[in-house]
């Protein structure tokens, strides 16, 4: 059970008002995990007047421009830039840069979603195509997607339009849809059916967060993926003095991972002592601020072409 308490402090409350305390406990209640008791305060009351915020203002995001597309190099053992994720983000006028650890999971809520994932979609085939025009040729772009948008009745033909008008079939195979195993949704049979047919498109597929679910092994063998990316959490623990477990834990994702045939990317890497031990382990791809931030586009351009330029004359 999920308990929401609200007391009467004020004699002039009308009942609406109370039901409606009482009631947004209960629902904090159940986004703490259910089997709890809350009492409605003034903190929980700004935090939900935050979230409703958040809910209208980003209706109006898209037509606004408020909505711009970062880019975080991914390098390979070598630190050579191959590939880039795709990191939405928000600038509001009146609620300054909002989280996408906030505006995300609202936007799957309110289905906002779907039109902010064809966005995405948009822009980063746009932005691969013009990359390569420029001569800054990558081997992956990664893009996060929600089941929401997997499920959608209109995704399989909205990217099927968007790759046909903006990529050329060398550059669908380097479009990777992260998906992350916590969301995968009760409907696998369904998933993987829309997932072989983007892989017909030549898409390929990531599973992100990887270790932070309870049926990783499974999804494993069931998905069509290509790729697993190694949760953070994991990679920040290695310079720990007590991390012996998650490098254990890690060292075992690289074992099933080349059984498997699957391509492995080590995200949240800080330091070099990260970076040197995943390397050991013959990881294929590294992000993490060790590296780069994600950066806007020409600050990308500018890196990758610089990296070239000097790779140029060393040779």
């Amino acid at each position: 059970a999920s308990i929401g308490v609200s007391i009467i402090s004020n004699p002039k409350m009308e009942a609406s008002s109370f039901i409606k305390e009482a009631d947004i406990a209960m629902y904090e209640a159940k986004v703490q995990g259910r089997n709890g008791i809350i009492f409605f305060n003034d903190e929980l009351a700004k935090r939900v007047e935050w979230k409703l915020e958040i809910e209208r203002l980003l209706h109006f995001s898209l037509e606004d421009n408020e909505i711009t597309l970062n880019y975080q190099p991914q390098y390979n053992s070598e630190n050579e830039i191959i590939g880039c994720e795709v990191l939405t983000r928000w600038d509001n006028e009146k609620l300054g840069d909002v989280s996408p650890t906030e505006f995300i999971p609202i936007s799957e809520k309110t289905g906002f979603i779907i039109e902010l994932g064809y966005h995405i979609l948009e822009e980063s085939f746009q932005m691969l195509n013009h990359w390569e025009e420029k001569g800054i040729y990558l081997d992956q772009m990664a893009i996060n997607i929600s089941m929401r948008q997997l499920f959608h009745h209109t995704f399989l033909y909205d990217v099927k339009e968007l790759c046909d008008k903006y990529l050329t079939k060398e550059q669908r195979s380097k479009i990777v849809f992260e998906i992350t195993e916590t969301s995968v949704a009760e409907d696998v049979k369904q998933l993987i059916i829309n997932m072989r047919i983007l892989q017909d498109y030549g898409i390929r597929f990531s599973m992100d967060d990887f270790g932070t679910g309870y049926s990783s092994l499974s999804y494993l063998r069931q998905l069509p993926i290509n790729e697993i990316k190694i949760d953070k959490s994991f990679v920040s623990e290695l310079n720990n003095t007590q991390g012996q477990e998650e490098r254990s834990f890690i060292e075992a994702i690289f074992a099933i991972a080349k059984n498997l045939r699957l391509n492995i990317v080590a995200e949240g890497i800080e330091n070099e002592e990260q970076q040197k031990f995943v390397v050991g382990q013959k990881c294929d791809i590294l992000q993490g601020h060790y590296f780069s931030q994600p950066l806007k586009d020409y600050e990308f351009e500018k890196l990758f072409l610089d990296a070239k330029q000097v790779e140029h004359k060393a040779l």
